[in-house]
């Protein structure tokens, strides 16, 4: 392709920005004269395409009269629609655009999947790559997926000693709602009597759920240096990994209509289509 097509291409959308030839040059660094070789036939300097490319506003391809390709930074084209939709669409938006990427790009194609307009609705669907769970709930509805490439379902759904303390723990008398607490409160450090008092419990036994919190890094301790001696404050991990489980929970203790279960068997047996299980 001649490069008296890029000097063609130059003149046209610098017209078509307004800019004079010493305002273009100024812009990319070189001199007007320079821009008036390049229209006239001449050849820039082939590092010079980026630059002149963003401000033109064009891609290096339109450059050279390829108009018809259109490259585009799709993680800033997503934000850009999603900040030009009203505030109240927004968030469907972001749900519905999620769900079809995960289907399409984490777990390949799947139909059936849950519409994010449908309520009161729960489906999960599940491939030896990992799952896509998700809940139409009106204002609580919500999409999860965890991509699982090593140990299939197996390594998803365990009951290891850690799982258990942890189910141990949220089981004490108190304890959940004091992790509710932690997340609901700014998160700065409480020591276990600010909490005991906040909560009308016993300190020790505050105390006591803390340390516990803490092995499962739920929480976070950091010990003080008082007038009155050492004291230990705590303060919420901030993961997040708490909330779905909390939400989860939540949901699983309402009741919900339409739940379907989705399970690909290809890759384990070879056959076509899925396995489903309605109630």
């Amino acid at each position: 392709m001649s490069y008296s097509i890029v000097g063609e291409q130059i003149l046209k959308f610098r017209k078509e920005r307004g800019f004079t030839q010493r305002e273009l040059g100024e812009r990319i660094g070189v001199s007007s004269s320079a821009v008036s070789q390049w229209e006239s036939g001449g050849t820039p300097d082939i590092s010079l395409l980026p630059t002149l490319s963003d401000v033109l506003g064009v891609t290096v391809d339109a450059l050279f009269g390829r108009t018809e390709v259109k490259r585009e930074d799709m993680a800033e084209a997503v934000g850009g629609y999603i900040a030009s939709l009203t505030e109240k669409k927004r968030w469907g938006e972001v749900i519905a655009l999620t769900r079809r990427a995960m289907i399409s790009g984490c777990m390949g194609k799947a139909t059936g999947v849950v519409d994010v307009e449908r309520h009161d609705a729960e489906e999960t669907y599940i491939s030896k790559d990992g799952l896509i769970t998700a809940v139409s709930a009106g204002e609580r509805s919500f999409l999860t997926v965890i991509h699982n490439r090593a140990g299939g379902m197996e390594g998803l759904l365990s009951c290891d000693e850690s799982i258990c303390r942890l189910f141990a723990a949220l089981s004490d008398p108190h304890a959940l709602a004091l992790l509710v607490t932690l997340y609901r409160e700014p998160p700065k450090y409480h020591t276990a009597g600010a909490l005991a008092m906040l909560l009308q419990m016993d300190q020790e036994e505050t105390e006591g759920i803390l340390t516990k919190f803490t092995q499962l890094r739920l929480t976070e301790e950091l010990s003080l240096e008082t007038e009155r001696g050492s004291v230990r404050a705590y303060k919420v991990n901030l993961t997040g990994t708490a909330v779905p489980l909390l939400v989860s929970a939540r949901l699983m203790t309402e009741p919900q209509t339409g739940i379907r279960l989705i399970s690909d068997k290809r890759e384990h047996e070879g056959t076509e289509g899925t396995n489903e299980k309605e109630e």
